[in-house]
């Protein structure tokens, strides 16, 4: 396992245009970087997990923030990681949530978990906000059906009943013709 303790810094990012975007995790601990790659819904499920965990088990809750350290420039990785499952846990003495993540050959070897970190209270509000601002810039979400639009707003919708040849309108438009017509 690696053990990088408790991180200097911790931040998400998400590489390429919308609906071809890569995620990660970047964490610092002295002198080594950590990338731990995933797929949008792990970093939405980790940015829901690390706020239910806050908000069931730390006794600073609703309390603000304290500043935390800036990636700053992150060059190479020293560990890379596509993670295939995450587990949380929270130390409440220290207030510090301990994140730990394997990967699919360790997953087969049974040696598990792969790598692991703790990250400070703020750091995991901050961490948090970070993944909230990189889903909110990628593709429009279908109302309907919730899953990304593609192009002009066509793609196979459940909620639909299936493929719409006409763009689904977004919650302005709904409004504003709705006004009009009455």
């Amino acid at each position: 396992m690696i053990d990088f303790g408790l991180v200097e810094a911790v931040d998400a990012e998400a590489i390429g245009p919308p609906g071809e975007r890569t995620f990660r995790i970047r964490a610092r601990m002295g002198d080594q970087r950590v990338s731990l790659w995933l797929e949008k819904e792990q970093l939405v499920a980790l940015g829901h997990a690390l706020s239910r965990i806050l908000a069931e088990r730390s006794r600073q809750r609703g309390r603000p923030a304290d500043p935390v350290p800036e990636m700053g420039h992150f060059g190479d990785s020293d560990v890379e990681l596509q993670v295939i499952r995450f587990g949380l846990d929270f130390d409440a003495e220290h207030e510090q949530v301990v994140l730990i993540a394997d990967d699919q050959e360790a997953m087969e070897r049974g040696d598990t978990p792969t790598f692991r970190m703790m990250v400070t209270r703020s750091m995991a509000l901050g961490l948090i906000d970070t993944i909230r601002e990189i889903i909110a810039s990628g593709r429009p979400l279908c109302p309907l059906c919730g899953r990304p639009l593609e192009g002009e707003g066509r793609h196979f919708c459940p909620g639909a009943n299936g493929h719409s040849e006409q763009p689904i309108p977004d919650a302005e438009q709904s409004d504003q013709s709705g006004e009009e017509e009455g």
